[in-house]
Parts: C-alpha cells; sequence; structure tokens
C-alpha cells in the first residue's frame, strides 16, 4: 500500500475522531466528515491529487479552530507543514464576527497558494450546503447576502490554482439561482429547516435542549435564567431538569417544552439560550426532528 494511501487514512481517522459529534448547521444536519471529505475532494480533483500534505491539510482544515487539538499537536501529528496551511485558515474564535469576517477576507491574498486552494475548496463546499440546507432561519437575502462574502473573500485571493477558482464561479452562480427559485417557496425561511407543524387541534409542542457542553452542575439560577429567557416571547411553557448523553458521558441539561404554532420564533429563542448560556449549539424538535441551531452560524 503507498504511503499516499497510508497517510490519507490515518488523517481520515483523525478527523473522524477529531469531529466526533459535529455536525453541519444545515437543515439536513450530515455529520460534519462529510463537509471534510468533500473539500479533500475537491483538492485533490483541482490538483491532481499528488501533493499527500495538501491533501491532509484540506481534510483536517477545521481541526484547530473547531476542536481542541492545537497547531502543536497538529504539526507532531502530520508534520509543520500541514499545521502551518490549517493554521493560515483557522479564524481567532475570541473575536466578534463580523470581525472574523473582515480578518478573513483582508488576509486572503497574503495567504500562500496552498492555504487559498482549501478555503476555496472550504467555501465552495459551504455554499453548496446554504443553497439547499441552510441553517435554521436563514431566508433568501441571508443566503444571499453569504454568498455575497464568500466572492468577495475568493476575489481577495484569486490566483492560486486556475481549476478550483473556475468552480467556485460556477458553484456560486449555482448556489444564487437555486437560492432565488427557492424564494417563492421558502416564505421567510423557516420552513427550510421545517414546514410549520398545522394541528387540527392544539398547538405544536417544540422540545428545546440547552445541552451543557461544560458538563457542570445546573443550579437553581441556571432554571431562572432559562425561564426569564423563555417568558420574553411565550406565555407559558414546561421546564425542568433532565439527564443526557453526549460525547459519551452523562451530563445535566436543561428541557422545555413550548407549544407555538412559530417555528421561526422556536429558532430564535434557541439562538438566544446560545448566547445567554454561552453554548456553541442548542437542540430543538420540530415535527419529530432533531436539529442543532447555532447562534454563531456562519458557515
Amino acid at each position: 500500500m503507498s504511503t499516499n494511501v497510508l497517510g490519507l487514512t490515518r488523517a481520515l481517522a483523525y478527523a473522524a475522531d477529531a469531529h466526533a459529534n459535529q455536525r453541519r448547521k444545515g437543515a439536513a444536519q450530515e455529520p460534519y466528515i462529510n463537509h471534510l471529505i468533500e473539500v479533500l475532494d475537491l483538492v485533490a480533483r483541482a490538483t491532481g491529487g499528488e501533493d499527500e500534505e495538501l491533501l491532509i491539510a484540506a481534510l483536517l482544515h477545521d481541526v484547530v479552530e473547531d476542536t481542541p487539538i492545537s497547531a502543536e499537536d497538529l504539526a507532531a501529528a502530520f508534520g509543520a507543514r500541514v499545521a502551518r496551511i490549517v493554521v493560515e485558515n483557522s479564524d481567532d474564535m475570541t473575536l466578534p464576527k463580523d470581525e472574523r469576517r473582515r480578518q478573513r477576507i483582508a488576509a486572503m491574498a497574503h495567504k500562500s497558494p496552498e492555504a487559498r486552494i482549501v478555503k476555496t475548496a472550504d467555501v465552495i463546499s459551504n455554499l453548496r450546503a446554504i443553497a439547499v440546507s441552510p441553517p435554521a432561519g436563514w431566508g433568501m437575502d441571508r443566503r444571499l447576502g453569504y454568498l455575497e462574502g464568500c466572492r468577495q473573500l475568493i476575489s481577495a485571493g484569486r490566483g492560486a490554482n486556475a481549476v478550483i477558482e473556475t468552480l467556485f464561479d460556477e458553484t456560486a452562480a449555482e448556489a444564487e439561482r437555486a437560492i432565488r427559485a427557492d424564494a417563492g417557496l421558502e416564505g421567510d425561511g423557516a420552513d427550510v429547516i421545517a414546514r410549520h407543524l398545522d394541528s387540527v387541534i392544539g398547538q405544536a409542542v417544540h422540545l428545546v435542549y440547552v445541552p451543557n457542553t461544560a458538563k457542570r452542575a445546573i443550579t437553581d439560577a441556571d432554571m431562572d435564567l432559562l425561564c426569564e429567557t423563555i417568558s420574553r416571547n411565550f406565555p407559558s411553557a414546561t421546564v425542568q431538569h433532565a439527564d443526557s448523553i453526549f460525547d459519551g458521558s452523562r451530563r445535566q441539561i436543561l428541557l422545555a417544552r413550548i407549544r407555538s404554532d412559530s417555528t421561526d420564533a422556536v429558532v430564535a429563542l434557541a439562538q438566544r439560550l446560545c448566547i445567554v448560556f454561552d453554548q456553541r449549539f442548542v437542540g430543538i424538535e420540530v415535527g419529530g426532528r432533531y436539529i442543532r441551531v447555532y447562534a454563531d452560524d456562519t458557515g
């Protein structure tokens, strides 16, 4: 078996373990590893697939930004060049979202050609997802705004690889057509996530889960904060302590049952709870289906 194949399979196992409990932010909630494999495939097709370190960096491009793995960990496992490419494409997550976006565009022209290739592949994959499975509450204007930001980013760093840049242009045009075609179907965007639940008798009941990713003890103050946040927009709800299994371990969580005919309002509540409880995501059940809602839904 070639060294190239062994290196890639090792990186694939590494990525699968690092991102094991992550899913994409759109309605389909695909396992995050699907996105990483798509980026790997895009880079391989655009470059011929001979540069093993570049392919590994494509597969691991989010591991420093989105997991506890450090650049030093990555360098020890796969070498300095792989770590450099990944770090070039890792945002400073302590900054506000708008500032991260500004810095991302400003830095694009100064990245290495390898890093720009990986970033372009990443953006192509994200655009494909936004076109067919956007995050909760994204209507046409929000999706088109995201598309324009992607165009600005790629325009700032052109010249690294003509094949993948051409594919980006084609993907952006296809995404815009798809988003505009959906406009007449999706109303204000929330029914891309789930159709409003029609009930002959009574109102739909939505479940909201605050996941407690820090695994700390849940207190009465947490319950009071949950009640206060819900009461701003809903006249009544049932709230309770609960236990869950997440990341392979048992932990305390907060659970709310809310009666509402508006999926939009439940999504907005989940986004507020992400901020209030400092959670990367909050889970909701809509029509018997579980999805994650993110406060920071930049894609």
